[in-house]
């Protein structure tokens, strides 16, 4: 059995639990999950159709019709600009038994409106939410997933290495995240899963701050955070660097993110559940007097995106199982003074837990 049939299959069955006649999917991660392709979505409809049966097809694009021979779907219906997709999706609907009792389901944070209104005009009169059932199945990695994520974080983890030497006080926030950038395509990334945080000074305190005109100033703390992609596979690390001596007060939040950090990685093993994770992090930044300044989950999934399940968070139930992938990356960010954070990208193992990203964690002084 091929990994697409193998997908394939184990996707019926969580149809079947879930009482979807028929699943659609537009160009995204699990459109690539389940067809190997990567189709970004534009102005002209694609979409991945299955039943419950295992029946498969594909509406797309005249000029993407060589693509869908990767697809190993069962029917490929395309169409030409000039035409529209309209026959092309009747097309599908036939091909796949959809009629206004079927009980078909979207991922509808994926699923936009043209992409709906296509679907009710061939007979899918009432759309459902699918993504549980699909984001079921990727929630837990394969062996062969795995090994290209660990590729993708020694990307982010060579980037890095070969980007601190070029950095310099009175860089701007733009010049190092361009830095960056150069070396994780040049160290093998296909793009950017996201766009690269380099938040300088006080501006690190923003956990999404957007790089800027900021220059980097001696004392400085610079929150870095970014990505790679290999094979369309995701890693995402943090690191926090000073320029110069930061102060005992830098000294002390980065020893106590790290500390809290460290223990979080250890405590993940199968049976824990995501609240324990977050708890453990979260218990050494309070215990430290941080606890208001630590404003966000202890991490989230990685796959073929840079945010999927599972969520690590305060009051999360969900037990940790082998084949899990996620970020740990607790922060403290005091306003108007600084931030830190340290992130790594671990995997649930079968009696303890996989590092991928392997980047030093001690204070780095540039």
């Amino acid at each position: 059995m091929t990994l697409l049939e193998d997908r394939r299959q184990r996707l019926c069955h969580a149809m079947a639990d879930a009482g979807h006649s028929h699943l659609f999917l537009a160009p995204g991660a699990s459109f690539t999950y389940f067809t190997s392709l990567s189709l970004h979505a534009s102005e002209r409809l694609t979409l991945f159709g299955c039943d419950a049966s295992g029946r498969t097809a594909l509406v797309l694009p005249q000029l993407e019709l060589d693509s869908a021979r990767d697809a190993a779907v069962d029917a490929v219906f395309s169409y030409a600009d000039e035409e529209g997709p309209a026959r092309a999706m009747a097309s599908l609907a036939v091909a796949l038994g959809l009629t206004p009792e079927s009980t078909p389901a979207v991922e509808e944070t994926h699923l936009r409106l043209f992409e709906a209104q296509a679907l009710r005009e061939c007979g899918a009169s009432t759309l459902r939410e699918g993504a549980g059932a699909v984001m079921a199945l990727r929630l837990y990695k394969s062996a062969q997933e795995i090994a290209v994520m660990q590729r993708a974080a020694r990307v982010t983890d060579a980037a890095l290495e070969a980007t601190l030497p070029l950095l310099r006080v009175g860089m701007t926030e733009l010049e190092i995240a361009a830095e960056l950038e150069y070396q994780l395509k040049k160290q093998g990334s296909q793009s950017l899963p996201f766009g690269t945080i380099a938040g300088a000074g006080a501006r690190g305190a923003l956990p999404h701050s957007v790089p800027g005109e900021t220059k980097v100033q001696i004392g400085d703390l610079l929150v870095l955070d970014f990505g790679a992609i290999v094979e369309g596979y995701v890693a995402d690390t943090t690191r926090t660097v000073a320029f110069g001596d930061p102060g005992a007060q830098a000294r002390t939040v980065y020893e106590t993110v790290q500390r809290a950090q460290a223990a979080a990685v250890e405590a993940v093993k199968p049976g824990k559940t995501a609240g324990d994770i977050d708890r453990v992090a979260r218990s050494v930044i309070s215990d430290a007097g941080y606890g208001p300044y630590f404003t966000h989950r202890t991490g989230h999934g990685l796959g073929l995106e840079t945010h999927e399940y599972p969520s690590i968070m305060a009051g999360s139930t969900l037990p940790l199982i082998p084949g899990m992938v996620f970020t740990i990356e607790p922060g403290i960010y005091l306003p108007g003074q600084f931030g830190v954070r340290i992130e790594d990208d671990v995997v649930v193992t079968d009696d303890s837990v996989l590092v991928l990203t392997q980047m030093r964690r001690d204070l780095i002084i540039l």
